[in-house]
């Protein structure tokens, strides 16, 4: 079977890490190929016996934007799908799902081959401008199946649209699937995520700030970069915590940096199915999280069961769900043991399994 991926680009994101899985999957009894938009560093290891092509190569940003949106790349991206002659389609991201549907819909030689398109965001913000969301409604349609992370995305495109898309979630890489921590863990909180605005890090360095006030002897560890960087750090200065809260950059070892930590949190506005938090309760690691669109955490955190759920951008709450877990060693290890008992429904073998069944039953179905 030849299976080709689609989607923006190879680099550090939830998406990406899919793709990696599940391609490094396909590729031991399947020929891959992955398309991407743009052309980038892979962040992750991918079996050689997979092909990659780019349909824009130049670093420039700004002929980069312009030749994203030229019909030239268009025609680029079906003259590789015609000449790979692809079984099935698996696109992720709305970009490259929006062109490969065009392509679907206007290409005789195209319109046969069933695609699968992810959506990995909250759908809500991910098609909250009126042309995005009028391009979606009308290309989305020509998808053979919609795989989407939570019950509240497959939600939203059945009210929108009238789809009803798979739920598969996202699978954990097999390192955190282990045992939780059961010795004392240090007092440090933590968060992984990229520095960008959806996370929403200066409601999270505000609750710590309340925290501190209480629990003087927690540090706050931050672990990823972006483009946020230099104004959370004077954002943390301004609140004269820079000897409390560390921003400490990437990190290759995400299980080591926070496997002993007593919390973990989040504080994101919007998420699909957040790998940090799910990666840190699989480790058994206390966690903290909005309850934010489109249900992700929830899902993760079963509703409260395992870890406790916060209203978005309310850092006193926030600061309320990080102390309730501080200072009470019984909830702190029944949400740990919850979470960790529930790595199994995530195992990447399992997941995996999950998505070539949907990829088997388009093709069969051809």
């Amino acid at each position: 079977m030849r299976i080709m991926f689609n989607t923006m680009g190879l680099g550090k994101g939830g998406a990406e890490r899919v793709i990696n899985l599940l391609s490094n999957s396909f590729c031991l009894e399947n020929d891959v190929m992955i398309v991407t938009n743009i052309k980038t560093v892979p962040e992750y290891n991918f079996d050689d016996r997979i092909i990659i092509k780019s349909l824009v190569k130049n670093s420039n940003n700004f002929l980069r934007k312009f030749r994203r949106i030229s019909i030239l790349i268009l025609l680029k991206l079906r003259k590789i799908t015609l000449t790979y002659k692809p079984d099935v389609i698996i696109s992720f991201l709305p970009e490259p799902s929006f062109r490969i549907l065009l392509l679907k819909k206007l290409s005789k030689k195209i319109k046969d081959i069933p695609i699968i398109v992810s959506v990995r965001n909250d759908p809500n913000r991910e098609y909250n401008n009126q042309i995005f969301f009028y391009i979606m409604k009308k290309l989305y349609p020509y998808a053979n199946q919609l795989v989407l992370q939570t019950e509240d995305s497959k939600k939203y495109f059945i009210e929108k649209i009238g789809y009803n898309g798979v739920v598969i979630p996202n699978p954990v890489a097999d390192v955190f699937l282990t045992e939780r921590y059961d010795g004392n863990r240090e007092k440090r909180i933590v968060a992984v995520g990229r520095l960008e605005p959806q996370k929403n890090y200066k409601n999270m360095i505000d609750a710590f700030e309340i925290v501190s006030k209480k629990h003087d002897d927690y540090t706050f560890e931050i672990f990823g970069d972006g483009y946020l960087k230099s104004e959370l750090q004077d954002y943390i200065n301004s609140k004269r915590l820079h000897n409390k809260i560390f921003l400490m950059g990437k990190t290759d070892n995400v299980k080591k940096a926070i496997y002993k930590a007593t919390v973990f949190v989040m504080s994101s506005d919007y998420e699909g199915m957040p790998n940090s938090l799910l990666e840190a309760a699989c480790l058994g690691i206390p966690c903290v999280s909005t309850d934010c669109p489109c249900g992700g955490p929830r899902e993760i955190l079963e509703n409260g069961k395992s870890g406790i759920l916060v209203e978005i951008n309310n850092s006193q709450k926030l600061a309320e769900g990080i102390i309730k877990i501080v200072e009470n060693e019984k909830i702190a290890n029944k949400f740990g043991i919850n979470t960790n008992k529930n790595q199994i429904n995530y195992k990447t073998d399992l997941i995996v399994s999950k998505w070539f069944e949907e990829v088997k039953c388009l093709v069969i179905d051809k």
